[in-house]
């Protein structure tokens, strides 16, 4: 009886053993973003949209000979640059599309550029920015000169942008496969966009702004004083028109800068002031230059014509 006992507990005992002994399949997996599963005592990978199983981890679902993926889950993260830093990427065929993602911060806005080595008056590849809902974001209008295209977008929230890269033309002869990228932080806003917020800008001095993303508009305040004239001065650089809208106390039209008029990079505007009180200057670029692209550097100046 006793040999029984001994038997039973050195069998309950061998048993306990190998059960600890077992080990875990998922142990030395690492699936990335994906998580391990056992499955028929084998470790095994699922993996969250945008990526696949390969061997055991997760990988980037991109087609056979592409670099980037194609849609939003499968996008690229990449990185804040520096302005002398970029990345090279390759479009395998006209239809292709690449997708990279980054990360934004409210208040500051955030510019994702490409640029081919391919000679022509206009960029071969284009940008568009994206939200996680795949649609374009609002205030984030695209623009290019030569070789270059930018999009840019004033951040309201933290979060996730996507920047989705392609051919800028569908003519064969625009195409250029191999292309450069960067991704800077350009700070915040430099001037208000609002009448109600505008800058105020001394007679006799001479300001300095940039016009960024496309579209932004720069407003200045200046408070005349009647029967005066004061000469309004703008000068864009980087092959871009600058313009200017002008607003009377009132909010009334004053004037505004029509597009090719002037053909060139600066306008003057003469305001013989009737209605003394707080006037506006709205700045912008518009296009009318070759090269223009839309963004860039400014200078704004006011002076009294007046003895």
């Amino acid at each position: 009886m006793l040999r029984s006992v001994s038997s039973l507990a050195m069998t309950l005992a061998l048993a306990i053993l190998c059960a600890c002994s077992e080990s875990d399949p998922c142990e030395d997996a690492d699936c990335g973003p994906g998580q391990c599963v056992p499955s028929s005592e084998q470790a095994a990978c699922e993996c969250p949209t945008g990526y696949v199983p390969a061997d055991l981890s997760c990988r980037r679902d991109v087609r056979e000979g592409d670099d980037h993926g194609d849609y939003v889950e499968a996008a690229t993260p990449v990185e804040l640059m520096e302005p002398a830093q970029s990345g090279d990427a390759n479009l395998d065929t006209m239809e292709d599309v690449d997708l990279f993602s980054f990360h934004v911060t409210p208040g500051r806005i955030f510019q994702f550029s490409c640029s081919s080595n391919k000679s022509s008056y206009d960029p071969a590849c284009r940008v568009e920015l994206l939200g996680a809902d795949g649609l374009r974001l609002p205030g984030s209008a695209g623009s290019g000169g030569s070789s270059i295209y930018q999009a840019a977008v004033l951040a309201t929230q933290e979060g996730t942008v996507y920047a989705r890269v392609q051919a800028f033309s569908a003519s064969p002869s625009f195409f250029s496969p191999s292309y450069k990228y960067w991704l800077l932080d350009l700070g915040p806003d430099d001037f208000a966009n609002t009448l109600t917020e505008a800058t105020p800008v001394p007679v006799g001095t001479t300001v300095s702004g940039t016009i960024v993303p496309t579209g932004d508009v720069d407003v200045f305040a200046l408070d005349a004083v009647a029967d005066r004239t004061y000469r309004l001065s703008c000068t864009g650089s980087s092959s871009n028109n600058c313009g200017m809208r002008v607003s009377g106390p009132g909010g009334e039209l004053l004037y505004k800068t029509e597009p090719y008029k002037p053909y060139g990079w600066s306008d003057t505007f003469d305001l013989q002031v009737t209605q003394g009180g707080r006037h506006t200057v709205e700045m912008f670029f518009l296009p009318g230059q070759a090269f223009f692209n839309g963004v860039g550097d400014y200078t704004f100046s006011v002076a009294d014509l007046e003895p």
